[in-house]
């Protein structure tokens, strides 16, 4: 074994076990700001100013009239991790009262070795899902009986002879982090967090072709336009054939080894491809020769711990318009131009997951659990809305993780890993219902067909209607 790879996984060990285990942990995983006070006279949030706050913070500007949301539209899939290629759904109807409809189990839930990373996808009147031991199902969303089921072979053979970043050895066990699913005329591409990427007949489960890299793929799967845009985690960038796995073009960006348990993906339009890297690069190539068209760097410095400093862009890029929205998870959310890269404007936000874009606005959730709206084009705060990051909040203990936001029907829905799904109102930010999910969830929801769909971490799938 090099001495790099030593000293990786001695890193990555080191970091596991301090991150704890059980729920603590994966919440850790997700958002390492999991610390916890003992003091028992620290005042109450709400009189408290966090030292983050003495830095930068969002702050609602001053604005008058309504937030005019355009009308919704039943979209009839969710073919990608993030939606369509360019990741901007817009507003997605929902016109019942989403309520749960069916629940079922898919695989295996998440624990000391493995992770449920992946969203859901829907194409076709059919849920695809691929779980912590790599088991690729299709449930149908009207009742979520199974309609086929596979396992993805190899990952935890190739994790245990070379052992990278994702992966962790405990004796005879591997630690795998990591998968993601994708669906594109009627296949669906799937990885587990291994060395290959594989393409399945979206009818049956049958492999057709993989692809494996030197080291294992991040990424979830963007494909747009006969390509297939995913990286690994050693922030390679593969361009491959759709139809048969072949490498079209790759790009490698900087190498980063510190890194969260999420899958970004590529937004693609048109002859343009954005991706986001664990370094905090945001970079836009050609999608024909991956020739880079422009890059950027979502970092900041002066972290107060280690991990506060992590740069990663955990979460996708989205691009509508002229426009790309990106945030990285150390605190910094801009908007370019797509064509020049210039800096349209910048907020000190961070955040995990991909921002919802509806009309003219933005909806994002911050690793703080803070859920904004933000005016697009300036990028204004209108309403800030602050859910609870503690079941304890006085003591700040026991961190809860918000995973969204998703539009379905007027509401904005976001769930928690206490296992609440919350729906909000968009023009004003106010709670207007909730659901027990019953489950932990760190996996944003994703809608099609009028019906919102949960992945958990205890490997269970859950539809409202």
């Amino acid at each position: 074994m090099s001495a790099q790879r030593s000293t990786l996984l001695l890193a990555l060990v080191t970091s596991f076990l301090l991150a704890g285990c059980g729920a603590g942990q994966r919440i850790a995983d997700l958002n390492p700001f999991a610390g916890e006070e003992d003091d028992p006279d620290a005042p109450a949030r709400a009189d408290r100013i966090s030292v983050l706050e003495l830095e930068e913070r969002l702050n609602v500007a001053d604005n008058s009239g309504p937030l005019v949301l355009p009308r919704a539209y039943v979209n009839t899939a969710w073919p990608q991790a993030d939606g369509y290629p360019t990741h901007a759904m817009q507003h997605t109807q929902a016109s019942g009262g989403l309520n749960r409809i069916w629940r079922t189990r898919v695989g295996e839930g998440s624990d000391n070795n493995r992770r449920v990373n992946a969203r859901p996808i829907i194409a076709d009147g059919v849920v695809f899902t691929i779980t912590s031991e790599g088991r690729v199902s299709a449930h149908d969303l009207d009742d979520g009986s199974e309609v086929w089921a596979t396992r993805i072979r190899g990952v935890e053979r190739e994790a245990a002879e070379d052992s990278f970043i994702p992966f962790v050895g405990r004796g005879d066990r591997v630690l795998t982090f990591g998968g993601a699913i994708s669906f594109d005329a009627g296949r669906v591409y799937a990885h587990s967090g291994g060395k290959f990427v594989a393409a399945l007949d979206a009818s049956t489960g049958e492999e057709i072709w993989r692809q494996t890299a030197l080291t294992p793929f991040h990424s979830a799967p963007t494909i747009a336009d006969g390509r297939v845009y995913l990286t690994t985690d050693d922030n390679e960038l593969f361009a491959l054939d759709a139809s048969d796995g072949s490498v079209l073009w790759t790009h490698r960006s900087i190498s980063e080894t510190a890194r969260l348990i999420t899958a970004p993906s590529p937004a693609v339009l048109g002859e343009t491809v954005v991706a986001p890297f664990t370094s905090g690069e945001i970079v836009a190539l050609s999608a024909s020769n991956g020739t880079v068209l422009w890059s950027d760097s979502l970092t900041r410095t002066g972290g107060l711990t280690p991990l506060s400093s992590i740069n990663d862009i955990a979460a996708s890029p989205v691009i509508l318009g002229n426009q790309v929205y990106a945030l990285s998870h150390s605190g910094i959310m801009a908007a370019f131009d797509m064509r020049s890269g210039e800096r349209q404007w910048e907020l000190p936000a961070g955040g995990l997951h991909a921002p919802a874009v509806v009309g003219n606005y933005l909806f994002i959730v911050t690793v703080d659990g803070e859920v904004a709206a933000i005016q697009r084009d300036t990028g204004q705060v209108r309403w800030i809305t602050e859910l609870p990051s503690f079941r304890n909040e006085r003591r700040r203990r026991e961190r809860i993780s918000w995973a969204g936001p998703v539009m379905a029907g007027g509401r904005l829905a976001v769930a928690s890993s206490e296992g609440d799904l919350v729906f909000l109102d968009p023009a004003t930010g106010d709670r207007m219902e909730d659901r027990d999910v019953g489950d932990p969830v760190y996996i944003a929801p994703v809608i099609a067909n009028e019906t919102l769909v949960i992945l958990t971490d205890e490997g269970r799938l859950i539809a409202y209607r």
